[in-house]
């Protein structure tokens, strides 16, 4: 899966290549918009409600929806838990289409860099 283009601030160190500890096949990517423009806050947000859950992240404002996107890296066994999780704790948060990640999404020369966790 490829991400939308989205005009992003980038934030944090980027991953060089695929989420080590997972095979493409376990994940599945979930979008997230919120409205604001606290990005840190978003982020804090994320680790404290999903911790060892959040497998990587990218993160950055959507200047042409003015507000916060977020793809989230989830392992699809623990998706049920962590959509439960979020709702409870950002229930301001707009879920997006849920999509299982390829291989070929996880390489940052496909133009999809990811946040490891």
């Amino acid at each position: 899966m490829l991400h939308p283009s989205l005009s992003l601030v980038s934030l944090h160190r980027v991953a060089l290549g695929a989420v080590a500890q997972d095979s493409p096949d376990d994940l599945v990517v979930l979008p997230l918009r919120l409205s604001g423009a606290d990005v840190p806050a978003v982020r804090r947000t994320l680790h404290h409600i999903l911790g060892p859950r959040l497998a990587c992240y990218r993160i950055g404002m959507d200047v042409a929806r003015h507000g916060i996107s977020a793809h989230i890296h989830l392992r699809s066994s623990e998706l049920a838990t962590c959509m439960a999780l979020l709702t409870a704790g950002m229930p301001q948060a707009e879920f997006g289409r849920i999509e299982r990640l390829t291989g070929a999404s996880t390489n940052t020369s496909t133009g999809t860099p990811c946040v490891v966790h």
